[in-house]
């Protein structure tokens, strides 16, 4: 594992310009492939399979191996490692269980040989544009992949993927050195309009910079979009956030005490799995939500 306290800015590492490059580029392919031929539009699909990949990179010990291994499996095979990458993220971070599984549920459908084939042609288009040579190494703290990536499979097409509502890293960058003044462990930081977690990115750049852990501090964030939220749940492994993570999906319109009420959701939730998760396995409680 990397160090938390890394710094994205060392000598030799891409710069953040480079990394976001990357990840229009991997969005651009991912969506292409995933549209390719025939079948019903589901976001949640091709955005797991990239998220699995970013999963599994993290915890194996050399990207272009697992690239290759990845490459050589078949979509049954695939989708058998995928159970298995979540199965152990879960297992140590069941808090994460409810807002990740709208990204999963594709896992436990009785999928047919075309939707088999369509997620590996996905993954392999991943693979292919080098997602793990920014998610599988510390490039990934200085883009979001997950936000172009669905921007861009929602998008008419490609070439709108740049208008989408993800917040790009300059303008994240601007906004939150506007924002950070004196931090400490500890400290909240709260976005009501969370997205794929863009601000929290920047924001636990500046925190690294600064000598500091993200993992110290409080993460909130809220949006009605429940594939963003499941993304910026991702993205809190990725960029390694930490545990003090609470997210709600929802009109916050009509939830003025949604924080609150995220924290009592949260514990509700983690309440409920502990006794299922100890009779159980995390694939076979996942299959229940």
């Amino acid at each position: 594992m990397n160090d938390p306290k890394h710094r994205t800015s060392k000598p030799g590492s891409s710069s953040p310009i480079d990394a976001e490059c990357r990840a229009l580029k991997i969005a651009v392919d991912v969506a292409e492939a995933w549209h390719k031929g025939s079948g019903p539009a589901r976001p949640e699909v091709p955005l797991g399979v990239v998220a699995t990949i970013a999963v599994a990179g993290m915890n194996a010990q050399r990207g272009p191996e697992l690239a290759q291994v990845l490459r050589e499996q078949s979509p049954e095979e695939f989708i058998t490692i995928a159970r298995y990458t979540w199965a152990v993220t879960l297992h140590l971070r069941p808090d994460l269980t409810a807002w990740v599984y709208p990204l999963l549920s594709w896992l436990f459908e009785n999928t047919d040989q075309q939707l088999r084939a369509r997620i590996k042609r996905t993954a392999d288009a991943a693979l292919d544009a080098r997602q793990l040579d920014l998610t599988a190494t510390d490039r990934r703290y200085a883009a979001d992949l997950l936000g172009p990536v669905l921007g861009a499979l929602r998008a008419p097409s490609n070439a709108k993927v740049n208008a989408q509502m993800y917040t790009p890293g300059d303008v994240a960058r601007a906004l939150t050195a506007l924002t950070l003044d004196d931090i400490k462990p500890g400290r909240s930081f709260c976005d009501d309009t969370v997205g794929t977690g863009g601000l929290f990115r920047v924001a636990a750049e500046v925190i690294r910079s600064r000598g500091l852990d993200p993992a110290d501090m409080v993460w909130v964030g809220a949006d009605i979009d429940e594939l963003a939220v499941a993304a910026t749940a991702v993205n809190s492994v990725i960029w390694r956030l930490g545990p003090r993570i609470v997210l709600y999906v929802g009109d916050i319109l009509t939830q003025p005490d949604w924080p609150a009420e995220a924290q009592r959701r949260r514990a509700r939730f983690l309440e409920q799995a502990d006794g299922l998760f100890a009779a159980a396995n995390v694939l076979d409680f996942l299959k229940r939500l």
